[in-house]
């Protein structure tokens, strides 16, 4: 593996995800001061039920699928077969379940509606699921894009999509004051808009080939053990919602879900641009003798750059809260530490999921992630009646944390790898005893510098400890070279630059 083009491609998928949290970081200020606090939750509670719709039309096990079918493929025709097959399938069960939910959208408003207060609007949640609907159509040509690593091409067509996607949520909630309904709209004609255009790429990309009969049959073995795992992960991840909303309001949801925003925007920064890129090539990976240390080694970086993005989270959390929100989210600040320890878990389930797919066995998978979310359920009905939003993050924490666990007892008897448990600990240990001795800074603005300090001490501290490799010493050594080499050669450059002008 080289480590500079990984890295690169990583830089690349890393920049499209901060367009991504920029985006968010943009509207999150303007939905919680244009919005209701009620609305806002109301929001929130829509969009998760827009993505378990997303879950029972099998968009994210048949991303998964072409991602695993097209590395696997030997020819650029099989792969573009692939493609097709996929998008056949998307297409179908959308249309058929679209219809479905947009026909069940009054009742299950009706079901959900809080214990005081108005049901969530009928066609509030149909918009939702109408923009989860579009979505597959550009969901699958960006995967394509990430399996060829064609790492600028996937920036670009993110920041543009996001560009557009800003200005009309701008236009409709401020201009137009369609509250909730604007910013459905606004994800709904983006997503449509952009997926008819990638989809018509790649079809025209690949010529006349039609689809086998038997990658579209291993298309859905692959993907419908994944329905009942994907319902699963939507109540491990968004079912507090649901919880929340029926115990404590929309408006606890509100406070609840801006908390969770900030920490998830620690796995954008860290463990997404860079699984983009090693789920390329792990494929290969899997098939080279040393295997198993090759994937140990990179569950311990992936998850160390996702401690240091997370510990900047959870240091700045009472800020971050303040930016986004204001005053009346000041309570978002709490969920974000504990959260972010939940990330820690999921990503390390996530990176372990990897043997499910080199092996073909996603049916595995479907056990633990049962085992997992009974676990949580249970959590919820006892916490989040009794500390509502924080009892909704410490089961998050639990849940995942029971995830992570069955994960890798399952993962090893298949596809084992060599965990370099005792270094992941260390980086795990020093992250948060940095984050307990910022809970002893007093509330004023220096204790800033302070925990910015904190911030940089981590990666002091885990190289004073000795905790990275010879190898990846090496690397960090040669970069810092390489760097102050440019550094010098655009200063001579430079330099060169203004003598002759002087001269003159």
């Amino acid at each position: 593996m080289h480590n500079r083009s990984f890295f690169r491609h990583a830089v690349l998928y890393g920049l499209s995800g901060a367009l991504v949290q920029a985006g968010g970081v943009v509207l999150a200020p303007l939905l919680t001061r244009c919005l209701s606090m009620a609305d806002y939750g109301a929001l929130e509670v829509v969009q998760r039920c827009a993505e378990l719709a997303g879950m029972l039309f099998l968009i994210g096990g048949l991303r998964q699928g072409l991602l695993t079918f097209h590395q696997q493929s030997k020819t650029d025709v099989e792969r573009q077969r692939v493609f097709r097959a996929t998008l056949v399938l998307l297409l179908g069960v959308c249309l058929l379940g679209g219809a479905l939910i947009m026909a069940i959208a009054g009742p299950f408003c009706n079901i959900i509606r809080p214990e005081h207060g108005a049901p969530i609007e009928t066609n509030v949640l149909r918009l939702a699921v109408l923009a989860v609907l579009l979505e597959p159509l550009s969901l699958m040509p960006m995967a394509l894009l990430q399996a060829r690593l064609e790492s600028p091409m996937f920036v670009a067509v993110t920041a543009s999509q996001l560009v557009v996607r800003v200005a009309l949520t701008v236009v409709l909630t401020v201009v137009l004051p369609w509250g909730v309904m604007g910013v459905l709209t606004a994800t709904a004609v983006t997503t449509g808009t952009y997926g008819v255009v990638l989809s018509l790429r790649e079809l025209l990309r690949g010529g006349l080939c039609l689809p086998k009969l038997d990658q579209v049959r291993g298309l859905v073995r692959f993907a419908v053990p994944m329905l009942p795992v994907g319902l699963c992960f939507f109540i491990l991840q968004n079912g507090d919602r649901f919880f929340l909303l029926r115990w404590c309001g929309p408006a606890e949801v509100g406070v609840y879900s801006l908390g969770y925003k900030v920490a998830l925007a620690v796995s954008t920064f860290s463990l997404a641009p860079l699984y983009m890129v090693w789920s390329a090539r792990m494929y290969k990976a899997a098939e080279a003798p040393d295997a198993p240390r090759v994937f140990g080694r990179v569950f311990t970086r992936i998850l160390g750059a996702f401690l240091l993005v997370g510990l900047a989270a959870a240091l700045f959390q009472d800020e971050a809260a303040a930016v986004l929100g204001g005053a009346k989210y000041a309570g978002a600040a709490a969920i974000v530490a504990p959260v972010v320890l939940a990330g820690f878990f999921q990503s390390a389930a996530a990176l372990m999921d990897s043997g499910f797919y080199v092996r073909r066995r996603t049916d595995l998978k479907l056990w633990i992630t049962l085992a997992a979310t009974a676990v949580i359920l249970v959590l919820y009905i006892v916490l989040i009646p009794l500390y509502g939003a924080m009892g909704a993050a410490f089961a998050t924490v639990a849940g995942f944390a029971f995830l992570a666990a069955g994960t890798w007892w399952a993962t090893q008897r298949i596809f084992r790898v060599q965990y370099e448990w005792s270094r992941l600990l260390d980086l795990l240990g020093l992250a948060a005893g940095l984050w307990l001795v910022s809970r002893f800074l007093p509330a004023a603005p220096w204790t800033v510098a302070a925990r910015a300090g904190l911030w940089l001490l981590w990666p002091l501290l885990v190289w004073v400890c000795g905790l990275p490799t010879a190898e990846e010493k090496k690397y960090v050594f040669a970069a810092v070279r390489q760097a102050l080499k440019r550094l010098r050669h655009r200063t001579m450059r430079s330099t060169e630059r203004k003598a002759p002008a002087e001269a003159a």
